[in-house]
């Protein structure tokens, strides 16, 4: 029976004193009029509870950057600017604002509004030098979370055959490998995160359960008396040197991955004959042959391709790494020239720093998003260089995990949300149609050769 997708939002509130984007400081010039109360309506501005006759220092927190305040103050008693704690947050491709706004999404579970609008940077590096076709938000019926349309963000992970051969009774003759059909195109992996307590793995995988996808973790971290209710969600992660063919599944897990050695070949041979259901990923370390590897998992009828990229999604290994966004249209070029490309699942980990990132790795080829480090950011995590769950700002090391599940569930769905509504405003009705749609995006540096090509030099230098 039919049953349309739901992710359950509530309000989960953060467990650290908030920290304020905004610092608005009242200079001595004010005459304590209440205009700045009555003009905000985010509730910044409040009467002094022990003397009504005065206003009380702003609730910076709850500013959201309309300006009204400052723009009726009859004294111009009021001035705004960036809280330098807001401004210390995050590095590299992990900026204060994007930190600053998964929190949001992750406390509240909706599509975060600023007011002051967007205001750049329209380009720069990685993902930020794409953009997005949106050609069809003008259409009236293109209006994704809202309903008069049904967009699907169903993906398949698994092995799909190149065609059908059917009997001459009508009875399908090819063998059918297994596939996990999941309604978002995001999985969770816990694998490479720098710091993590059981507490926050029970969380992230009872997450997983509300949101319906999968989690990657090493094969002992769930608790025992769990298996039975989180397992189907779980893909246990085996370390390198594993031998297959003594290799122990738990119950109920549909999925597995393996390092990518050179001994994967037997490997997948041993478990194919031992666990024929069972769908195996290999986890690939990204290097400048990377689209090669999967040439070859692909011929060797492997199921999935996990393809992990550094935290600010760059190649791990080799001289000069590309970004994940050539990385993955090198792998899917490769893949769609040899008419393979449906034999393989492709998923791309690392570098997932906002919600438009998902959508723009699926453009590039991938089928399904890792998420990685943000999955900690939602939980109030600053990103600091010296990652230790004793020396923690947010506590991380006691956070209980049903605030964990409930803090995560509201990210994803919030990043769901925004991804139904790309497809929309792209006239896309599915998901799938999305992958390796290099013709629905522009890249900055393909416009800047374009504009540039006809200046001597400027083919070279752009």
């Amino acid at each position: 029976m039919f049953e349309r997708y739901h992710v359950p939002i509530k309000s989960m509130p953060g467990r650290t004193p908030p920290v304020p984007k905004f610092v608005i400081v009242r200079a001595d010039n004010c005459i304590n009029c209440g205009k700045c109360e009555r003009s905000c309506i985010y509730g910044v501005h409040k009467r002094s509870e022990q003397d009504p006759r005065k206003m009380a220092d702003p609730i910076n927190n709850l500013c959201k950057n309309c300006f009204r305040c400052i723009g009726d103050c009859p004294q111009r008693a009021l001035t705004m600017s960036v809280g330098p704690e807001f401004k210390s947050l995050g590095r590299s491709i992990w900026t204060s604002q994007r930190v600053f706004t998964i929190w949001s999404e992750a406390e509240t579970g909706k599509i975060p509004v600023f007011g002051a609008g967007y205001r750049g940077m329209f380009a720069g590096p990685g993902y930020d030098g794409m953009w997005t076709d949106m050609s069809e938000i003008v259409r009236p019926t293109r209006d994704g979370i809202h309903g008069r349309e049904y967009i699907s963000t169903s993906v398949d992970i698994g092995r799909k055959p190149s065609l059908l051969e059917f009997k001459k009774d009508g009875s399908l003759q090819t063998k059918m490998p297994p596939i996990i059909e999941q309604p978002i195109p995001m999985v969770m992996d816990v694998t490479r995160l720098r710091s993590r307590t059981d507490s926050m793995i029970l969380g992230f995988a009872h997450a997983a359960k509300n949101l319906d996808t999968m989690m990657f973790a090493s094969v002992d971290s769930l608790p025992k008396d769990t298996e039975s209710e989180l397992n189907s969600r779980f893909v246990p992660v085996y370390p390198e040197g594993t031998v297959a063919k003594s290799l122990a599944v738990p119950d109920g897990v549909r999925m597995i991955e393996l390092y990518h050695t050179p001994t994967w070949r037997d490997d997948l041979r041993a478990l194919r004959y031992k666990h024929p259901r069972l769908i195996v990923s290999f986890r690939l370390k990204s290097d400048g042959d990377i689209e090669k590897k999967v040439l070859e998992l692909v011929r060797g009828k492997a199921d999935v391709a996990h393809i992990l990229y550094n935290e600010d999604g760059l190649e791990e290994e080799g001289n000069e790494p590309r970004h994940s966004k050539e990385s993955l249209r090198a792998i899917h070029r490769l893949m769609a020239s040899k008419s393979l490309r449906d034999e393989i699942t492709v998923i791309a980990g690392g570098g997932i720093a906002a919600a438009e990132h998902v959508p723009k790795t699926i453009i590039c080829g991938a089928d399904v998003v890792a998420l990685e480090r943000a999955l900690p950011i939602a939980l109030e995590c600053r990103n600091c260089v010296t990652c230790s769950l004793s020396s923690c700002p947010a506590n991380l090391g006691d956070a209980p995990t049903d605030w964990v599940e409930g803090r995560v569930t509201n990210m994803v769905g919030v990043w769901r949300d925004q991804l139904l509504e790309v497809l929309g405003a792209m006239g896309l009705r599915e998901v799938r149609r999305l992958r390796g749609e290099l013709g629905r995006a522009i890249f900055f540096e393909d416009v800047e050769r374009e504009a540039f090509a006809g200046v001597p030099g400027g083919a070279v230098d752009g």
